[in-house]
């Protein structure tokens, strides 16, 4: 199996097909940042708010704390969808080369089954 892997990984470096660009990358890190952070602020805003006499400060961190987890939300689905983009661009590559090389199997047993055909029909 890892002799699989290492000549897949030779063979995409010799296709000239990047790698997923760097950008992909911040996405996924930034997805996983807001989700973890909305999270996070969403319960600090709804703590501070249990302290607060005041029904307008109340709502005030209780709009904040929904908006947060908004936030973690929105992050989560950028992290999901940058997760998945790595996830299918592997597995696409990985079934181009299979494919590539069922072919190449294929081939190779037609042309070795093959009989070549005598050009002499005058029996």
């Amino acid at each position: 199996m890892n002799d699989r892997m290492e000549r897949l990984e030779a063979d995409a470096s010799q296709l000239n097909v990047s790698r997923g660009p760097d950008r992909d990358r911040w996405w996924q890190i930034a997805g996983a940042v807001a989700m973890v952070a909305g999270v996070v602020l969403a319960f600090v805003a709804y703590y501070v708010s249990l302290n607060k006499s005041d029904p307008r400060d109340i709502n005030s961190n209780i709009i904040l704390s929904v908006s947060m987890l908004a936030l973690a939300v929105v992050g989560a689905a950028v992290f999901l969808r940058y997760s998945f983009s790595r996830f299918l661009r592997f597995w696409l590559l990985r079934q181009l080369m299979e494919d590539h090389a069922h072919i190449d199997r294929l081939v190779a047993s037609i042309d070795n089954g093959r009989v070549p055909q005598s050009q002499d029909h005058s029996s």
